[in-house]
């Protein structure tokens, strides 16, 4: 595709408004929406009706604008720790799809590979998936009215537009934020690295390691849409006292830097 239709392709309207998908300690960017419409997570085809949202999520959707862009935002997500399929962990991908969401944003809050990643904001640009599932597994067969995939199989060069990640890059410099960019290992959870893991993911060639979006990812490829990937990456993977809950607290020190990112990026498209 050439540079000046990827750009027309990424620009939002009422009819393609951008999806964003929040993780742990970020959903407060949903209060910076304009609503025109609000849905709970239980009217979602194909999202768990019994699940409830882990600290730091929160399952109502906000359709409207955040600085006149439209948008629809989740602030929170499930998880395949959380004993759900991986169907179920990416129903909110297909729900995006069906509003008409064409460009979706997924931020996360990951790990950092010590001495290959740092810290804070970063970008992903690719991913390697050590979940054990893949949500286009069965997908025809339960969703024939919905896939896209003849075969199944589907090529996953540039999940990550590289286009949304140039003006990530763009946005954060103009702004003074500093933003890393690397792979990200998806594993299933719920339980934090080992030190053994963490060298085994360094050898691999991982710079961050979380527990959600590569799912999302796939899914979100699988349907045409085109994929920006944020990570906070609140710790160094393997390392000693963490937990959720000190997640959250480094999540909150970083909400002004990525709301700037994240309004930056919506002003762009």
């Amino acid at each position: 595709m050439a540079f000046e239709d990827e750009i027309r392709a990424c620009k939002p309207s009422v009819e393609h408004p951008v999806a964003i998908v929040l993780g742990s300690g970020l959903g407060h960017l949903a209060g910076l929406v304009k609503p025109v419409r609000r849905m709970s997570y239980r009217d979602i085809p194909s999202f768990p009706a019994s699940a409830r949202p882990v600290g730091g999520h929160n399952f109502e959707t906000t359709i409207g604008t955040i600085d006149g862009v439209p948008v629809v935002v989740y602030p929170g997500r499930v998880h395949l720790y959380q004993g759900y399929s991986a169907l179920e962990v990416t129903s909110l991908v297909r729900h995006a799809y069906r509003l008409g969401c064409r460009t979706v944003v997924f931020a996360c809050a990951t790990g950092a590979i010590q001495g290959v990643a740092k810290t804070g904001l970063g970008l992903i640009s690719d991913h390697i998936n050590l979940t054990g599932v893949n949500p286009l597994v069965g997908w025809n067969e339960a969703e024939p009215e919905l896939s896209l995939l003849e075969s199944g199989f589907i090529s996953m060069n540039d999940v990550y537009s590289s286009y949304l990640r140039d003006l990530a890059r763009n946005v954060a410099a103009e702004a003074g934020i500093t933003l890393g960019e690397g792979v990200l290992a998806g594993v299933g959870g719920p339980s934090f690295e080992t030190p053994a893991e963490v060298g085994a993911l360094r050898a691999i060639g991982a710079s961050y390691v979380g527990m959600s979006t590569v799912l999302e990812a796939i899914m979100a490829h699988a349907l045409g849409m085109r994929v920006l990937g944020l990570t906070l990456a609140a710790n160094y993977a393997g390392e000693a006292g963490v937990s959720h809950e000190s997640v959250l607290v480094v999540a909150g020190n970083y909400s002004d830097q990525f709301e700037r990112l994240v309004r930056g990026m919506l002003a762009r498209l």
